[in-house]
């Protein structure tokens, strides 16, 4: 027996002996309660007497003893990586692998389940505060935590070799442009030109694949809203943190289990029409609510932000194309890309790096000379120069001033290389 199966054996051993004693108040019970901590001293104490291990530092025995009110108070293996600051992202592949993310980097983790039936366990009690649950008829499900991370699990019979869970934790600090601009995300000079089109009230995407940063860089975007604006914000799950008075916050709901009570983002976009915004921003368009997004666009909403999954700007495009065609077949394809045309400003591009920082790639502007026709010129564009650590992207001007320049009113801080 090596000594991680060792500590596996101690743990559950306690924990059998305390669980049953406590389990009928254990709502009304605290993590720190003395009476609990120290009937787990003495339950561990008792353990280690009948044989397990008879000598055991007492670093060691602190150790074991959080793990066991993890276990039973907690999220079990995983509580102490949840509470991790450093971990951006958990990700369990059945009950033997734990994954973790630290600054963008994947690391597979010591933390193991007991088996399948203990994963499960701590499955239930993760979506609890959700009010979902996963079962053979419900077997993947979306949830978000009160603070505003999110999980998803599947179990069989879709995940075959076990349960999946991926949590991605919500940023408990508010990311400023001052942090993005330390990360050498970008420089002063983009942070005050992505400021002027904000305050300029051009439609603005941002693109790029998961965990890129792109929620993050909307969190920034929206913090250039004037505080005198009223903001709707749509989203699938709360992840915007926009720190102004004027905000009205609105999530959709999927289906319980009888199919009933599904809310979309398309339905709440539609509401939000009524709701007399100065701009709305979706977290993140996916599917049909794309062509309500742009009419509202086409309407006078002008200034909206989102983001969607592609990998350029011209990619960008002919997704949302797509995803408007799912909302209605009767609309020709010529006038959506009219409408994407005209209501799409600017398309800013984001990556992560093989080293896991976030960059942006490419700012661009939508051309609009020819309405039904896509076409996107780079106003800035990642160069690849030496670093320190080897090759580093720096996003640079490309000396392309966009058209959209001549309508500014708000010339404030904007870089002036555009001002001239």
């Amino acid at each position: 027996m090596d000594r991680l199966e060792k500590m596996h054996l101690i743990k559950t051993e306690v924990r059998k002996r305390v669980l049953p004693r406590i389990q009928r108040q254990l709502n009304r019970l605290e993590p720190d309660d003395a009476g609990v901590r120290r009937m787990i001293e003495v339950a561990l104490d008792d353990v280690l007497r009948a044989g397990l291990d008879s000598q055991i530092e007492e670093s060691l025995r602190r150790f074991l003893i959080e793990e066991v009110i993890n276990e039973i108070f907690g999220f079990g293996p995983i509580d102490r990586l949840i509470k991790d600051p450093e971990v951006w992202e958990i990700m369990v592949n059945g009950h033997k692998e734990v994954y973790v993310e630290r600054e963008g980097r994947l690391q597979k983790t010591e933390v193991t389940f007991e088996d399948e039936k203990q994963l499960a366990y701590y499955i239930e009690r993760l979506l609890s505060p959700s009010g979902r649950h996963v079962s053979e008829f419900e077997p993947f499900v979306d949830a978000r935590f009160p603070d505003g991370s999110r999980i998803n699990v599947v179990r069989s019979p879709v995940a075959p070799f076990g349960s999946a869970v991926t949590i991605r934790k919500a940023n408990r600090k508010i990311m400023s442009v001052e942090d993005l601009m330390a990360r050498k995300t970008f420089d002063q000079d983009v942070a005050y030109f992505l400021r002027a089109c904000v305050r300029n009230h051009l439609n603005i995407i941002l693109a790029g694949g998961p965990g890129v940063g792109k929620t993050t860089l909307l969190n920034v975007l929206g913090s250039y809203i004037p505080e005198t604006e009223r903001v709707i914000t749509i989203e699938d799950t709360l992840e915007l943190r926009l720190e102004f008075k004027h905000r009205v916050a609105m999530e959709s709901r999927s289906a319980n289990i009888e199919g009933k009570g599904e809310i979309r983002i398309r339905d709440l976009l539609r509401n939000a029409l009524h709701m007399r915004p100065d701009r709305i921003i979706i977290g993140e368009v996916r599917g049909e609510e794309a062509l309500d997004m742009l009419q509202s666009m086409n309407i006078g909403r002008v200034g909206s932000m989102t983001t969607l999954h592609a990998n350029s700007g011209l990619d960008a495009l002919l997704r949302l194309e797509t995803m408007a065609m799912m909302g209605s077949t009767s609309v020709p394809a010529e006038l959506i890309r009219r409408q994407i045309v005209s209501a799409i400003d600017l398309v800013v591009c984001l990556d992560r790096l093989p080293d896991g920082r976030r960059c942006i790639r490419s700012i661009s502007e939508v051309l609009k000379e020819h309405p039904s026709e896509y076409a996107t010129q780079d106003i800035y564009a990642a160069v690849r120069q030496p670093g320190d650590g080897g090759l580093v992207y720096q996003l640079k001007p490309t000396g392309y001033k966009p058209a959209f320049l001549e309508k500014f009113v708000d010339l404030e801080r904007l870089p002036a290389m555009f001002r001239s």
